[in-house]
């Protein structure tokens, strides 16, 4: 599929007659302008804002704040409206506080793409694009998404940019635009639940991994809790994912680092830590922040909180089992606990 052929996609999508992805032409004198201090606030369709001067592609000139030569580190998804074509949004996203968790899958992902953003002399002798493609897969609440998160902010830090896909076929024609006008920045591209992507987007996603629309200099991640649900053409071939990581539950190890770490009180009780531990084997770490969540804000009972979060884990809600035994809790208008129910 040619760049056109995407472009004439996203033409049919949005009904317009023609979608020109922006290339501004810089002279060589430009200096970036300072962005003028908001007056109102604005929405992606708000196209007015404050004009200041113009953005150029070929002959159209479109008003806009201010010009920039490249974008902002920053974590972005790529959009299209009729008024502006492809463009860049930028995400001001607040995260719980991450931690490098020993002993796992997932600092060994991160080891290796760390490890990745320094050989690109390696690649470009051996004729290789520079690009790596990981798919981590688990079960629900196992990290695969903080992995991912650990990674983005690395990212950002180091100056590049993270581009989360939301539709694959716009994400492809921004990824060309960024690359036309940004040829040197490094960049990470998340596919989170890559296996849903899929069914609709699936010729797309392999042209962007390693096809017509592939990129350089990028670090391609995507997650999935069911990796039996992709095409073996996703799974089989390295270049598209180079590496497949198992993200399992946390091991003894890393659940003791997580629950000194949110909870400081369990420092200063070694014997209540190491029962903690103990207690939570296969607990995701979405449970780990529940049981603690529950037992030190709320002032539940730890084992009675324990119980409920395997509960959870091990049994599906349904509708029609009103009136069982406690699966989970909702504290009702007179404070008294309700719960969804177990199958008996």
């Amino acid at each position: 599929m040619s760049d056109l052929d995407d472009i004439q996609k996203l033409n049919d999508r949005i009904k317009e007659k023609e979608i020109v992805p922006l290339h501004i032409e810089i002279e060589a004198d430009w200096e970036p302008q300072e962005r003028p201090t908001a007056t109102k606030d604005k929405t992606d369709t708000d196209i007015s804002g404050d004009l200041k001067m113009w953005a150029v592609a070929g002959d159209c000139y479109t008003g806009c704040e201010y010009s920039t030569k490249e974008l902002p580190p920053g974590q972005y998804t790529v959009r299209t409206s009729q008024e502006r074509g492809i463009f860049f949004m930028k995400h001001n996203v607040s995260y719980d506080s991450l931690i490098n968790l020993p002993d796992s899958a997932s600092q060994s992902v991160i080891n290796e793409v760390q490890q990745f953003w320094g050989l690109e002399d390696h690649f470009r002798k051996l004729g290789f694009l520079w690009k790596r493609g990981m798919l981590l897969w688990g079960p629900p609440g196992s990290g695969k998404t903080c992995t991912v998160q650990l990674l983005v902010q690395d990212i950002i830090k180091k100056g590049g940019i993270a581009i989360y896909v939301v539709d694959p076929c716009i994400t492809n024609a921004g990824l060309q635009v960024f690359r036309k006008i940004e040829s040197d920045r490094n960049a990470v591209v998340v596919l989170e639940d890559i296996d849903a992507m899929t069914k609709e987007y699936q010729t797309e996603l392999l042209s962007m991994l390693d096809g017509e629309n592939q990129i350089d200099n990028v670090v391609y991640l995507a997650t999935t809790n069911y990796p039996e649900r992709l095409d073996k053409r996703f799974i089989n071939r390295p270049s598209r994912f180079d590496i497949i990581k198992l993200i399992d539950m946390p091991s003894p190890t890393a659940r003791k680092v997580y629950l000194q770490t949110k909870n400081p009180r369990l420092i200063k009780s070694q014997d209540e830590l190491s029962k903690w531990v103990e207690a939570t084997e296969g607990f995701s770490l979405a449970h780990l922040k529940e049981l603690i969540v529950s037992v030190e804000v709320f002032q539940r009972d730890f084992e009675e909180v324990r119980l409920r979060l395997e509960k959870m884990m091990d049994c599906a809600v349904n509708s029609s089992d009103v009136g069982r035994e406690t699966f989970g809790f909702v504290v009702g208008s007179a404070g008294v606990q309700r719960s969804a129910a177990l199958p008996s």
